[in-house]
């Protein structure tokens, strides 16, 4: 629960419940590009036939890639200001992801995190942030996590 004490009488840069989100798509090139960029070799990402032949309608993109997309919307979204415009950056501390079914080539994919804890952390000089999320395709389940960030101003910098 965010809360301001003597200690730390800054307002949170983070608010329990913001939610953000973004849509994404992956073409048959950029799951193969992404594979070959992360030496993912399996046929799954790369070969229509192997794909097919083992049951899936299109190629399937490696579950880093939408892993990753997902992971790097809470960078996005920290390094923008505070709805009261007070500047922040977000720093990833950790990130539970469970994959819950293949991400198709070509398929409209809706990615949504929202913030479900905010505590002041003194020593560290920021916000301890925990974010619930998901990747969907309509009503199908892609992905699944939980994320935690430190979000704290950025540092002044030293007079010159």
């Amino acid at each position: 629960m965010a809360r301001a004490t003597a200690t730390d009488p800054i307002r949170p840069l983070v608010a329990v419940g913001e939610t953000f989100s973004r849509r994404a798509q992956f073409s048959d090139d950029e799951i193969r590009a992404f594979a070959t960029s992360v030496d993912d070799h399996n046929p799954l990402h790369h070969d229509l036939a192997a794909a097919r032949a083992a049951g899936y309608r299109a190629l399937i993109a490696s579950g880093t890639q939408l892993g990753s997309v997902f992971m790097a919307m809470t960078a996005t979204h920290f390094a923008k200001p505070a709805a009261d415009g007070r500047a922040r950056l977000g720093l990833g501390l950790g990130f539970d992801i469970a994959f819950r079914g293949p991400v198709y080539a070509g398929e409209e994919i809706d990615l949504r995190w929202t913030v479900t804890a905010v505590e002041w952390k003194q020593s560290l000089a920021g916000w301890i942030t925990r974010l619930a999320g998901d990747a969907r395709a309509g009503e199908r389940m892609l992905l699944e996590g939980t994320g935690t960030l430190l979000v704290r101003a950025p540092a002044k910098a030293p007079p010159r």
